[in-house]
């Protein structure tokens, strides 16, 4: 039985086709499995019109044609293009469609039309003299991936921006390969994160030739997708539109997501480069999996809109497997843990907290205080609280990372008040939220609670030693299970407390960790601009090493960010006000633009102009296109959120934006998490200096 395998931009654009082809197409695939040359497809060849011989057409209603590369080898055949006749046939006439016989990678390319665009490109900055990519044989690059026809193209290749000309004509994947070489990746490193490969598991490529399409299906392919019939079709199409993240994933998001193993894994990246979208696709491929169908899976978030947003996703991706996995934010998660394991109190709100700490300083017997009361009380909540610490000698030996240096001398005078608050929290049945999650670990490790099949867990960066294990525990790491627990985070977004290196709670990742380098949602320069708030940090990779953003890069190039200085938030709220009111005029729509922080003057300032507003809540669902308004929110109720555009109100003289040198890490981390929520546009508000 033939195959049919669809191009990615196929899918993307068909709905701006007419009705007619759109209900022909899913006939055509339907016959296809049958009968490839049935005549009532209408496909025929194009040799003498075509550079690549394998091009076929394929008649469709009103003069639309599709084009299909027929094999040479196998009985796949790819869907790769839909248009009117003559646009049809132009597009294909001097694309050479191949796959390449070193990567295995289907491949779409113009010789003559790369060339001419390296050519013609207007370079502003000057070129290298020894430029990397210049140095390397034929034979290195075509191991790269580079097409043979393409090799003396890349080999004009003098500087980055010419390299980013051929970012639109050179396959995907060779394209990676050689930004990744050129940012410093050896070849096997570049390839590994391009083609989702491990050197040390590799199988080699056997390609007969670039028509030999017979292991395609086999192979992970950023690009293609098999169409089995018109329920296929439409299950892709649901909701009106493509949603890529539920049907492409990128070769090495593919390898996470279908990856056993024999203990925990980590999957780091920075920001916008689809972890979220990994561990969705492989809860679900888990669920898929279950042996017992009373078995569950869990997903755990650290924000609540986070885990409201997955839930949402899930039932979009597969609604049958949705209903195996619970998908819970963490503090929900320890809230029904403790209730179900019989805990009657409640976690205490900020006012309570602060209320029993002013309970605390009002004793008369605390004197001789080791730190300021405000630093006490982080102490408590970052140290004692986050860790678990039960007694004097456990803080005493307790790892205080990120915490002002203090001696076991001040530590022992220290201990007695935090005794004294948690007495407090005793007498009123009440629990802090790192609280509630010692006391639903202990739940669950002396058997109140079950435990999970499986553990997915995201923003682990932000995850509290208590946290982590608790979801250790929730996982069974310990038992010898496969796949028990995957976590996923990055340290460039950690903004609500120090690092905790995953093995501290018994979560073994070593050789189980596999980092993201594609960024899908900002444009190239947002993503510099973003990384340079992190300038001169060391950013951790979760566990005991360093994170490296070599090789990094976005899929898309827009406009650089907008960095204006303002006196005053008066006139900062007036500038937001007329960005966002051009925004909207150039075509954008309210929803999809950000203001963060939120400040009430902005607010005032976009409804004067007559823009609507509809401020984040938590807990709630981003309505999308349901609610107009410019979005509202605080930098981190927006995390795990995009939009196409973002404005950052930072001109109050507090504000880390201001000041790298004296802010602190955490503080810049939220400012580095704001910035990625935009795709296209990023404003950038900032304080104009004293005179």
């Amino acid at each position: 039985m033939a195959h049919l395998m669809m191009h990615a931009q196929v899918l993307k654009h068909f709905h701006k086709l007419p009705k007619k082809v759109q209900k022909k197409v899913p006939e055509l695939i339907e016959k296809f499995q049958i009968n490839p040359w049935d005549t009532a497809i209408g496909l025929h060849g194009l040799k003498e019109s075509m550079l690549d011989h394998k091009v076929r057409g394929a008649d469709l209603p009103d003069g639309y044609r599709a084009i299909v590369i027929a094999p040479e080898q196998g009985d796949t055949f790819l869907l790769v293009h839909i248009d009117s006749h003559d646009r049809a046939y132009a597009w294909a006439k001097n694309k050479r469609f191949e796959v390449h016989s070193s990567t295995g990678a289907f491949q779409i390319f113009d010789v003559q039309e790369t060339t001419e665009a390296l050519q013609d490109a207007v370079i502003p900055t000057p070129t290298v003299d020894d430029y990397p990519l210049q140095n390397l044989a034929n034979d290195y690059l075509f191991h790269a991936g580079v097409p043979h026809l393409l090799i003396p193209a890349v080999r004009q290749v003098k500087s980055d921006q010419e390299l980013e000309v051929l970012s639109e004509y050179l396959p995907p994947e060779c394209y990676e390969v050689l930004v990744g070489l050129v940012a410093g990746l050896s070849l096997d490193e570049a390839l590994a994160q391009a083609l989702g490969t491990d050197v040390e598991d590799e199988q080699p490529v056997t390609i007969v030739g670039p028509g030999d399409f017979s292991q395609l299906t086999q192979r992970p392919n950023r690009d293609l997708v098999v169409v089995e019939g018109e329920e296929t079709l439409k299950a892709m199409l649901e909701g009106g539109s493509l949603e890529e993240w539920r049907i492409f994933l990128h070769p090495q998001q593919r390898k996470i997501v279908e990856w056993q193993t024999n203990g925990s894994m980590s999957i780091t990246g920075a920001a916008g480069t689809g972890k979220t979208v990994a561990l969705m696709h492989r809860a679900v491929y888990l669920a898929k999996h279950l042996n017992n169908p009373k078995e569950r899976i869990l997903l755990t978030t650290f924000t609540t809109n986070l885990s409201v947003t997955i839930k949402s996703y899930l039932r979009r991706l597969d609604p049958i497997a949705a209903e195996h996995i619970e998908v819970t934010n963490l503090n929900q998660l320890a809230r029904t843990i403790c209730s179900r394991s019989g805990w009657k109190g409640r976690i205490a709100s900020p006012e309570e907290l602060n209320d029993l700490w002013d309970e605390v300083w009002a004793d008369p017997s605390i004197v001789n205080l080791p730190m300021s009361k405000a630093e006490l009380q982080k102490e408590f909540e970052l140290v004692i609280d986050a860790n678990g610490v039960d007694s004097e000698e456990g803080y005493l030996t307790t790892v205080r990372t990120g915490r002002p240096r203090m001696g076991r001398k001040e530590r022992r005078e220290a201990w007695p008040i935090f005794q004294a608050f948690r007495r407090l929290l005793l007498k009123q049945n009440l629990l802090t939220f790192e609280g509630a999650i010692h006391q639903a670990r202990f739940a669950v490790e002396q058997g109140n609670f079950p435990p999970f099949r499986h553990v997915l867990a995201d923003e682990v960066q932000d995850f509290s030693l208590e946290a982590l294990k608790l979801i250790a525990a929730l996982s069974q790491v310990n038992q010898g299970f496969s796949d028990p627990l995957c976590v996923a985070g990055d340290g460039h977004q950690r903004i609500y407390r120090g690092k905790v290196p995953l093995n501290l709670a018994g979560i073994y990742v070593k050789g189980r960790s596999r980092q993201l380098k594609v960024n899908y949602r900002t444009s190239e320069q947002i993503r510099l601009f973003a990384q340079s708030i992190l300038e001169g940090t060391v950013i951790d990779d979760l566990d005991l090493g360093q994170t490296t953003i070599v090789g990094d890069r976005s899929v898309f190039t827009g406009p650089k960010p907008e960095i204006v200085q303002c006196a005053d938030e008066k006139e900062e709220a007036k500038r937001i006000a007329s960005w966002a009111k051009e925004l909207i005029q150039d075509g954008f729509a309210s929803y999809e633009i950000c203001l963060t922080p939120y400040k009430p003057a902005i607010r005032t300032a976009l409804e004067a102009e007559g823009i609507p507003t509809f401020e984040l809540k938590p807990r709630e669902e981003d309505p999308g296109p349901e609610e107009p308004g410019v979005r509202l929110g605080t930098m981190k109720r927006i995390k795990g959120l995009e939009f196409r555009a973002i404005a950052m109100g930072c001109s109050n003289e507090s504000d880390a934006m201001n000041n790298f040198a004296k802010a602190e890490l955490l503080e810049r981390c939220e400012r580095y998490v704001a910035a990625t929520r935009a795709r296209e546009r990023l404003l950038v508000c900032i304080l104009l200096p004293l005179p």
